[in-house]
């Protein structure tokens, strides 16, 4: 039976330089509530962000991480810059990215990125299908 998926929405904010990134990620870090972390994510990015996403507070969409439907290839890329999803899915493979915690600063050629986990579909965390979903 097809059913199973596991996908996350990801926001963002890139900006060019190292330590604005690093302040922009203390200042969100301060707040305590993950839903306090996103909304904050948010107002940033629509101030500080780089990439045309701030005008919708940073989102990048949703990654699908893991599926059971035989028609979509594993892993096929979702955003413009493959260099930032194959990063955000080796975090998230290796449990670093996790929802309402900023990851970064992480460097692509587009400039410096903090990332953030806004939601998350699926009954379970996993990398890879590894059988029925049954």
């Amino acid at each position: 039976m097809v059913g199973f998926s596991h996908q996350i929405q990801v926001r963002h904010i890139v900006v060019d330089k190292p330590e604005v990134a690093e302040l922009l990620k203390a200042s969100i870090d301060e707040v305590k509530t993950s839903a306090g972390r996103v909304k904050m994510l948010m107002r940033l990015a629509e101030k500080y962000s780089l990439c045309p996403s701030k005008d919708d507070g940073g989102n990048l969409g949703w990654i699908e991480l893991a599926s059971d439907h035989p028609r979509k290839l594993a892993g096929e890329p979702i955003l413009e810059n493959h260099e930032l999803e194959a990063a955000i899915r080796e975090a998230h493979r290796k449990m670093l990215l996790n929802r309402g915690q900023v990851y970064g600063p992480l460097q692509t050629k587009q400039g410096h990125h903090l990332i953030i986990v806004s939601n998350e579909f699926g009954a379970e965390r996993s990398t890879e299908f590894t059988g029925s979903a049954l």
